[in-house]
Order: C-alpha cells, then sequence, then structure tokens
C-alpha cells in the first residue's frame, strides 16, 4: 500500500454514538461511518463494540486510502477528562525577559502539572494569553523582550486508566494513538468558532493553533513558535 496522500482518521466515541472519519486535508472527508451506542449496548460491552467497530471499519478504510492505518486520533466524552487552568509569572530588573525564558516556563509550569497529577497524563496544553509587562497579547513574535512575563494557560488531562486501555483495545489492530481530544473542551471551543467538535479537531490537527504547546514533535522540519519548545527540552 502507498502512503503518499496524507490523511487522518478520528475516532469519535461519545455516550450515545460511535464515529469513524478520515480526512484528506481539513475540508474534505473521504470515510465515514457511525452507529448509535443504544442499538448494540444490550448486546455488547462498550470495549467490545469498540473493538467489533474499529475491526468491521479499519480494512474499509485502508482500501478507501491505499495505506495502511498506523495512527489515530481520538475525540472522546469521558468524565475523566481534567480541565487544569494555571498561570506562571517572572519578573526581572536588568536583562530582558525573551524566548528562552519563556521556554522554561511553559517547562517549569508543565512539570508541576505532571508532578501534581501522576494518575494522569497532559493530552492539551495551550496558552490563552500572554501578559507583557502588564498588556494583555493573544499571541508573541518570536523576538519579544519584556520586563515581566505572565501566561495563562490550559491544561486538559485524562486519566492513565483510560488512556490505556483505549492503547490496548486500539493495539489490537496494530495501530496506536495520535491525539487525543476532549470532546467537552472542543464542544466549548467550538462555541466561539462556530465549528462542531470533529471539525474543530480536523482543524487543530491539519492547521494547529498558535498558541498550542505541542507535546509530542512529529517532524523536525518547519517547526513553529511552540513546537520548538519540546525539541529544546526534549
Amino acid at each position: 500500500m502507498s502512503s503518499k496522500v496524507t490523511t487522518e482518521t478520528f475516532f469519535y466515541i461519545g455516550f450515545d454514538r460511535l464515529s469513524l472519519c478520515v480526512f484528506e486535508g481539513i475540508n474534505k472527508k473521504i470515510f465515514e461511518k457511525e452507529i448509535l451506542i443504544n442499538n448494540y449496548k444490550e448486546k455488547e460491552s462498550s470495549d467490545d463494540l469498540i473493538i467489533n467497530f474499529l475491526g468491521e471499519n479499519i480494512i474499509k478504510i485502508e482500501k478507501k486510502i491505499d495505506k495502511f492505518v498506523n495512527e489515530i486520533n481520538l475525540i472522546i466524552f469521558d468524565p475523566n477528562f481534567l480541565l487544569i487552568q494555571a498561570s506562571i509569572k517572572k519578573s526581572r530588573t536588568g536583562d530582558k525577559i525573551n524566548k528562552r525564558d519563556l521556554d522554561y516556563m511553559l517547562f517549569d509550569l508543565k512539570q508541576q502539572i505532571k508532578e501534581n497529577n501522576i494518575d494522569k497524563t497532559i493530552t492539551y496544553m495551550k496558552i490563552n494569553n500572554f501578559l507583557l509587562d502588564k498588556k494583555k497579547y493573544l499571541s508573541l513574535e518570536d523576538n519579544f523582550e519584556c520586563t515581566e512575563l505572565c501566561l495563562q494557560i490550559d491544561f486538559v488531562c485524562l486519566s492513565n486508566k483510560v488512556i490505556d486501555n483505549f492503547s490496548k483495545i486500539i493495539k489490537k489492530y496494530q495501530i496506536s494513538i495520535d491525539k487525543i481530544f476532549s470532546a467537552k473542551y472542543l464542544k466549548d471551543y467550538s462555541a466561539i468558532t462556530g465549528e462542531n467538535e470533529l471539525q474543530t479537531a480536523v482543524r487543530l490537527k491539519y492547521e494547529k493553533d498558535e498558541n498550542e504547546v505541542h507535546l509530542i514533535k512529529k517532524t523536525v522540519e518547519n517547526l513553529g513558535f511552540f513546537e520548538r519548545f519540546f525539541k529544546f527540552f526534549n
């Protein structure tokens, strides 16, 4: 099978339905299959339903796109997601605060969140705004300088047990998890953009949010402002 065409597979796991979609770019949906959970829940457990649903459709997807599905993006409605809104501040007299200081601040705060939530994994990390010398900005240039910097950041975390369970299910088909999205967080996000949860997830996967801190480095080429963060520390 070839791997020339860039496609992304999204698996929506909700309280009422399962949905498997494949996109070739943000606006080109090339596969979609959906089932209502209520029609099956008396016959199968939730895990069995997911396993059978994937088994029936992964081969169809691979034939459709003419390549193997190696990774999948999950969109999950789960009460085990935890939204942590945190902030960190740094001030300095003399030398200016710059991009390198910002990297260290992000790393320090991320480590604090991890150390205080050892049973969870950070699935999403986004800077909501920046305060430079008490002035609010929604984004920054690479060459910024200031004497006081404050960051307000969203961390979305999910129980390790939940992630391990989904990983084991999906691994049955030689597939690994790429990104995990909280459907509730996407829904709140979508209220601002006017998109639905799936559209927002697809856009974030293809275009990336300017202020999202990418937790897994996919490539070393064309690194964005915050993609360099983990290239620097990892």
